[in-house]
């Protein structure tokens, strides 16, 4: 760590690009030197009930199953509604996964975090074979994804947090409020600012989720990991993603050239200053107040002093403000 710090900090840097855990980016911009640092993923991935159930679950193990679940955009966990839960369940064990009874998951819970609290490299990469003969759990040969059902969220649950394997957390909801809420207490349990994917060919919620999660890429009826790198979606092709101001970085951007460059952009000058001024003064915020005031008293001295203000008169006095304000 001391020669990284000390590479981070060296004036022959032009810019650094960090990839990593928190430690790792907020290093990268303490270093004093340009600097666009990414965040960790924890993307929940929502099956919501108007879902194509197969593709979904389709999608889900392929995205975690590719490079076995190293790409930082892929799902790390499952919500579901329980109405179509066991639809869910059945489908995922066609494709290869385990789901662990209790004192499974209590096991290999034990063997996905170190002591202090980061994720075992041990796991990383490595597939859900040969991380449950580690974890000495028996699977079937088939097994692609171990599958652990959850009710919990926080950072001392270790299927709540990034699995950069062949891992997934399970969980169940009611109704897709339920869920969105669900998927934010994941994201703000850790990979705020990164990625999350919703399967639904319901668009007002897809737009919904869209307005509220603390995502810089949701994901829509496509694969995590892929399609967070752009290769099955229309997003930039690039392995860092930006999380954004929310997740503590510099950007939200796929990042990719453009971001590592500098451009020197040439001008020149098309407008005088008297141009750009325009002939009349801008109004000060006094002499705006002033006409708002005058405006209200010319509506209330038309209305009794007994006569309570409807919705329409509401109306008619902010257009008022409205039109007199766009005339300044």
């Amino acid at each position: 760590m001391q020669a990284t710090d000390a590479l981070l900090k060296s004036k022959d840097i032009g810019i650094i690009l960090a990839t990593g855990g928190e430690a790792m980016v907020h290093a990268a911009y303490s270093s004093g030197n340009p600097a666009i640092g990414v965040g960790p993923g924890n993307g929940p991935a929502f099956i919501e009930r108007s879902a194509n159930v197969p593709n979904a679950v389709k999608h889900i193990v392929e995205s975690k199953t590719f490079d076995n679940g190293t790409i930082c955009a892929s799902e790390q966990s499952v919500i579901v509604e329980q109405v179509s839960k066991e639809r869910v369940i059945d489908e995922m064990k066609k494709h290869g996964c385990y789901f662990l009874n209790p004192q499974e998951s209590d096991q290999l819970s034990k063997f996905i975090l170190r002591s202090n609290g980061t994720m075992n490299p041990k796991i990383v990469g490595k597939s859900a074979l040969k991380i449950s003969k580690m974890a000495d759990i028996p699977v079937p040969e088939t097994t692609r994804v171990l599958v652990s059902e959850q009710t919990d969220v926080s950072r001392n649950n270790p299927f709540a947090r990034e699995k950069l394997c062949p891992i997934l957390a399970f969980y169940t909801v009611n109704t897709w409020e339920e869920a969105c809420e669900h998927c934010m207490d994941i994201l703000y349990n850790e990979g705020v600012g990164h990625t999350m994917t919703i399967h639904s060919e319901n668009k007002e919620i897809v737009k919904e989720f869209a307005l509220k999660k603390p995502v810089s890429r949701l994901l829509v009826n496509t694969l995590g990991s892929l399609g967070g790198v752009g290769a099955t979606t229309n997003l930039d092709p690039a392995l860092t993603l930006g999380c954004g101001s929310v997740g503590g970085s510099a950007t939200s951007d796929n990042v990719g050239a453009l971001n590592l460059i500098n451009i020197r952009r040439v001008a020149y000058g098309v407008k005088e200053l008297s141009q750009v001024r325009g002939t009349n003064p801008m109004p000060t915020q006094n002499t705006k107040l002033a006409t708002v005031e005058k405006l209200f008293e010319q509506q209330l001295s038309d209305k009794d002093e007994h006569t309570a203000f409807t919705k329409e008169d509401i109306e008619k006095i902010t257009k008022a403000v409205i039109n007199r304000l766009s005339t300044m």
